[in-house]
């Protein structure tokens, strides 16, 4: 039963009087209007049948569309109870914009296409993000050259401490697997840079000189990547005279200036 606007009119006569008004199902996406708004609480006007309240967790969206909304304003949600104890139909902003992300992914997995994401955790595995509910997951293997972990004798707790590091930033993806039954993908970086690189790769020439940005410092020498790619200085290469520590020479995230004395077209990491 919904609650009624005006309690000398009977459900009856709104009925009768809103035909293209139908009790929401449960799942369904349903637009009303903004009629009271307070910081995790939303009342929303159904056509003058209903009323419906967004509250708690479900205000909370990936398009942050309680910062902008205000009364009056036209919101599209999904209903994910029919009634509460105040006779109000319960709606969530969140798996409204759910939907809509999850067809976004969809899209991009079909036709190959670049989103962009932001990482919320990470594991020794790799990154982890968290769309509307929707859980995503960025394998160490699927990480461009400039984010991968390098580091001496692949101590997992100096990787999982460079992946932290990433959590908040931005990453241009492609989906590589959809799981829709779970609500989760997997994502990769390096695919999305595949192209880029590719004809980054092709223009190369020995003696040519680039700048880049130091991506690891192992025992054996430096990694820097430029344009998508990712080369290595070897500890032969880092100065004139014997080298026994490249840390001394740079860290993660400096700029450097290299000359490209050899080039191996397939592989890069």
């Amino acid at each position: 039963m919904f609650k009624i606007i005006d309690p000398t009119i009977t459900m009856e006569d709104l009925l009768n009087n809103s035909k293209d008004f139908q009790k929401p199902e449960l799942g369904s996406v349903i637009t009303g209007e903004v009629i009271s708004l307070k910081k995790n609480r939303v009342v929303v006007d159904l056509n003058g049948v209903a009323v419906g309240i967004i509250s708690g967790t479900e205000t909370s969206d990936s398009a942050g569309t309680m910062k902008d909304l205000k009364v009056g304003d036209e919101v599209t949600a999904v209903v994910v109870e029919d009634e509460n104890e105040d006779g109000m139909v319960v709606l969530s902003l969140r798996k409204a914009s759910q939907a809509t992300a999850w067809d976004r992914f969809e899209k991009a997995f079909k036709e190959g296409t670049i989103v962009e994401v932001t990482v919320n955790e990470a594991n020794k595995g790799g990154l982890l993000l968290d769309v509307d509910g929707i859980k995503g997951f960025i394998p160490v293997s699927q990480l461009a050259p400039v984010h991968y972990p390098r580091v001496d004798g692949a101590d997992a707790n100096q990787i999982l401490l460079r992946l932290k590091r990433l959590i908040g930033q931005k990453f241009h993806v492609k989906v590589i697997n959809l799981d829709q039954e779970g609500n989760k993908m997997i994502l990769s970086e390096k695919a999305a840079l595949q192209s880029q690189s590719t004809e980054a790769l092709k223009k190369l020439e020995m003696g040519t000189r680039v700048s880049g940005t130091v991506s690891g410092v192992v025992k054996f020498g430096i990694f820097v990547t430029f344009d998508g790619l990712e080369g290595l200085v070897h500890i032969s290469e880092i100065a004139w005279g014997h080298v026994s520590n490249p840390h001394q020479y740079a860290k993660v995230g400096d700029k450097v200036d290299v000359e490209i004395i050899g080039i191996e077209k397939t592989s890069f990491r």
